[in-house]
C-alpha cells in the first residue's frame, strides 16, 4: 500500500496477524525514495513481492523443529528491504565519470531554477487555520484537531490539493464501521484493525451524528482553503449520513 509523507511515497504492508511474533513486527513501512507515483508503484511492487515470499518462508519455517534460528534469518531479512526498492537505473545510482564530461561552451549561461513550491500539507493547513488560528474556539481546535488525527491515521499526511472525493467517501466509509468506543480506551490497533473487531464482535459503531460532526469539521477547514485558492473543490460537502435501515413505522388502522 502506497503512502505520501511529506513529498516522498512509503511502502506501508500489514503482517500477519499468525507471524507477528515470530517475526517481532506489527507492519513493514519502507520509504521509497521517490516523489513520482508511477516509480513509487514500481518500487512498491518488488517489496510486495518480496515480503510475501518472506511470509511463506516464514509459514514453513514455524512448522520445523530449527525455526528459532532460521526465523532470525527472516527478521534479518526484513530489516534488509530497504535495499529492495533502491533505484537500478545507472541515471540514478551512477555518477557520471569526470572524464566523459562534455565541455560546456563559455558562453552557455545556465539557467537558475524557480524554487519549487512546497505542497501545503494536511498538518500544515490544521495548524495555519485552526490550531494557529486566535478567533477559533477551544471546542474547535479540539473538535477539527480528532478528525484530523483520524484522517492522518487512516491515509496518512498528503497535500490538501490531492485530497478529493475519493479519499472523502472512503474516510466516511471507514467513520461508519469504527466501534463507538473509540477514544474512550487505549489501543495499539489501527483503524482498520479496530473496524475488523467491532464487525466481528458485532459492537456498536460510529452514530451518523458523530460520523457528520468529523466530516464538517474537515469541510469548515476546506472552505477556508477554498477562499484562499489552495483546493479547487470542498469533498466534503454533500454527503449522506444515515447509516442502516429506518425503522418502519405502520399508521394504526381502525377495528
Amino acid at each position: 500500500m502506497l503512502r505520501v509523507r511529506g513529498t516522498t511515497y512509503h511502502f506501508r504492508r500489514i503482517v500477519p496477524p499468525a507471524l507477528r511474533a515470530a517475526l517481532n513486527r506489527r507492519e513493514i513501512w519502507v520509504s521509497l525514495k521517490t516523489g513520482y507515483q508511477n516509480e513509487a508503484r514500481k518500487r512498491a511492487s518488488l517489496l510486495h513481492a518480496r515480503t510475501t515470499e518472506l511470509f511463506m518462508q516464514a509459514h514453513s519455517v514455524l512448522a520445523k523443529p530449527d525455526a528459532l534460528s532460521r526465523l532470525e534469518g527472516l527478521r534479518v531479512s526484513l530489516r534488509d528491504l530497504q535495499s529492495v526498492n533502491l533505484p537500478s537505473s545507472a541515471q540514478e545510482t551512477e555518477a557520471v565519470p569526470v572524464s566523459a564530461a562534455m565541455p560546456k561552451p563559455r558562453t552557455m549561461k545556465k539557467t537558475a531554477k524557480a524554487p519549487k513550491a512546497t505542497p501545503l500539507m494536511l498538518s500544515g493547513a490544521l495548524k495555519r487555520f485552526v490550531l494557529d488560528n486566535p478567533h477559533a474556539s477551544a471546542d474547535t481546535k479540539k473538535a477539527t484537531q480528532r478528525a484530523v488525527d483520524l484522517f492522518l491515521q487512516a491515509f496518512g499526511d498528503a497535500p490538501v490539493s490531492i485530497i478529493g472525493g475519493e479519499k472523502a467517501g472512503a474516510f466516511r466509509d471507514l467513520l461508519f464501521s469504527l466501534p463507538a468506543s473509540l477514544g474512550k480506551r487505549k489501543s495499539s490497533l489501527t483503524l482498520e484493525e479496530e473496524a475488523q473487531r467491532a464487525r466481528e464482535e458485532g459492537q456498536p459503531t460510529l452514530s451518523g451524528k458523530s460520523v457528520k460532526n468529523h466530516m464538517m469539521r474537515l469541510s469548515a477547514l476546506w472552505n477556508q482553503l477554498h477562499q484562499r485558492e489552495l483546493v479547487t473543490r470542498n469533498p466534503w460537502t454533500g454527503w449522506n449520513f444515515e447509516n442502516g435501515q429506518r425503522t418502519i413505522r405502520k399508521s394504526w388502522t381502525a377495528r
